[in-house]
């Protein structure tokens, strides 16, 4: 989880109702999570992968690596300008649940 985001913002990405991640988190109240909490798609699978930037990476690079489109990964992880991303900065990877 990152700071702003919902379990609802979340299930949209993923096609998967909020309630059916609050029940597979044991999350008591929807309204109460954190930056940095870990929420999972299914039992053993999490929303996602987490990256950390090195010195270089660019969202781009980070994308095709991942197989994922760097507009994707700005939107995931809230960033407004693409081009400023920074060593040591955590980037969520989604991982896909098939539904997707």
């Amino acid at each position: 989880m990152q700071r702003g985001d919902t379990l609802s913002e979340i299930g949209r990405w993923f096609h998967v109702p909020w309630e059916e991640l609050q029940r597979l988190n044991h999350i008591p109240d929807p309204d109460e999570i954190f930056p940095g909490q870990e929420v999972r798609l299914t039992r053993g699978r999490p929303v996602c992968e987490v990256y950390t930037v090195r010195r270089g990476d660019t969202l781009s690079e980070i994308g095709e690596r991942h197989r994922v489109k760097w507009e994707e990964l700005a939107y995931y992880n809230h960033i407004t300008d693409p081009d400023v991303i920074r060593p040591g900065q955590k980037i969520c990877i989604p991982q896909q649940n098939g539904a997707c």
